[in-house]
């Protein structure tokens, strides 16, 4: 059975668009018609995809006026944002007696604040619209936690508490939103702050997806099929192998 989704004439945005999941779903995106705004920083990973649907913006999304001048001009040049994926993060381990200033301000600035601006910039015109699907990314050391990792499990438990409050706030606009915890995959912020010891006990466990892996599921979030799909944090958990 396969599944087949059409995106024509419609304007999707996706943050972390470089590499790994966003990447991916863009590339998706792109293929089923859409107009894909392609957001992140690496301006020379937005680069590598030449197309004439493909809008790539490279902005820091830490920046609250950059993320709302991109919405801006979004909205301008295409009218309307029917939907956003939500997938830039950091993850630089440390241990919390070892993390500066800097770096849990820097977790903050993008893994949370980042999201949160691109909600704020986005809820006026998808109300307005009276449609909508968001996704964001939590992610299972929210809840496990892992040596190191207090930064980016603190962003993303504080993820989760923001998307349950916007779906109660975007409830009766017909705008839905829910985060989505997409388990083990090969994107570059796994692969580079996973020791290699810790990447092969997942690979004798548990397995590791790749980024592609994940699309499917964002599709559905994306199309009328999750109409009704909103505020709910959805995990892919990986069977484990024999």
């Amino acid at each position: 059975m396969k599944a087949h989704y059409d995106f024509s004439g419609h304007t999707l945005l996706v943050a972390g668009a470089a590499s790994g999941i966003g990447h991916a779903t863009a590339l998706a995106f792109l293929e089923a018609g859409a107009t894909v705004i392609a957001v992140d920083i690496d301006a020379d990973g937005l680069a590598r995809v030449a197309h004439a649907r493909w809008l790539p913006r490279q902005i820091d999304i830490a920046d609250s006026a950059a993320v709302q001048a991109l919405v801006d001009e979004v909205l301008r040049l295409q009218g309307r944002i029917d939907g956003a994926v939500l997938t830039s993060a950091i993850q630089h381990r440390s241990l919390i007696e070892e993390t500066s200033d800097e770096a849990w301000q820097r977790h903050l600035d993008v893994n949370l604040s980042g999201i949160f601006y691109f909600l704020r910039a986005l809820f006026p015109a998808m109300k307005a619209q009276k449609s909508g699907s968001i996704v964001a990314f939590t992610s299972g050391l929210a809840t496990n936690g892992w040596p190191g990792a207090a930064a980016y499990a603190a962003t993303k438990a504080g993820i989760t508490g923001l998307v349950k409050c916007a779906a109660l706030e975007l409830r009766t606009f017909g705008v839905r939103i829910n985060a989505l915890s997409p388990g083990l995959v090969a994107t570059p912020v796994f692969l580079q702050s996973a020791t290699p010891e810790e990447l092969a006990m997942y690979e004798r466990s548990l397995g590791v997806s790749q980024p592609v892996e994940v699309v499917p599921t964002l599709m559905h979030l994306m199309s009328d099929a999750s109409v009704t799909i909103s505020g709910n944090v959805i995990e892919r958990r990986l069977i484990p192998r024999a």
